[in-house]
C-alpha cells in the first residue's frame, strides 16, 4: 500500500516529557513517511486544563518532538488542537484525507481505558482510513507513569 498523507497522534498534554510510546510511534511514522516520500502530519489535543504553567507549552512540546522529524528531512508538519481529542484528531483525518492514522496505547488510567484507552479505542472504531497502533510494554506503562504530571486530573478524555 502507498501512503502520501499520514497522522500521528500523539499525546503530550499529560507528560512532563515524552513517553516511550510517543518515541516509538514518532519512530514507525518516520519510517513510513520516508519510504513512502508521505507527509506527516503530528497532531496533538490540548484540553482546556491549565497544568504546571512554569513549564513549556504544549505548542513549544510539539514542536520540540517534532524536531528529529526535520532533522531526518521528513515532510512533517505540527498541527496543534484544542478539545475532545478524538473528535478533534478524527475530524482532522478526514478533512484531509489521510491514508493511515497512527496512535499508541497507553493502558494508564482504570477500568475505563485499561485496555487501549478511551482515545485510542474511539480512534480505531471510528477512523475513516486504516489505523496503525503501537503498542505499550510494561516497561513502557511503567516510565510513562513516571512522567505523568500528578496535577492532572484522574477522569480526562485523553489517552
Amino acid at each position: 500500500m502507498s501512503y502520501s498523507r499520514i497522522v500521528l497522534a500523539v499525546a503530550l498534554q499529560r507528560y512532563i516529557d515524552f513517553t516511550p510510546i510517543a518515541l516509538r510511534a514518532r519512530e514507525i511514522a518516520m519510517g513510513l513517511a520516508q519510504s513512502a516520500g508521505a507527509r506527516l502530519e503530528v497532531v496533538s489535543v490540548e484540553a482546556p486544563v491549565a497544568l504546571l504553567p512554569e513549564v513549556e507549552t504544549l505548542e513549544e512540546k510539539l514542536n520540540r518532538f517534532m524536531a528529529p522529524l526535520g532533522d531526518a528531512g521528513v515532510d512533517a508538519a505540527p498541527q496543534l488542537f484544542r478539545g475532545k481529542p478524538d473528535e478533534q484528531i478524527l475530524h482532522f483525518v478526514e478533512s484531509i484525507g489521510a491514508d493511515l492514522l497512527i496512535i499508541g496505547s497507553h493502558s494508564k488510567r482504570g477500568p475505563i481505558d485499561v485496555s487501549m484507552g478511551g482515545t485510542a479505542a474511539s480512534l480505531v472504531d471510528a477512523s475513516p482510513c486504516p489505523v496503525l497502533m503501537a503498542w505499550a510494554t510494561e516497561a513502557d506503562r511503567k516510565a510513562a507513569a513516571a512522567l505523568a504530571i500528578p496535577e492532572y486530573p484522574f477522569i480526562f478524555p485523553y489517552g
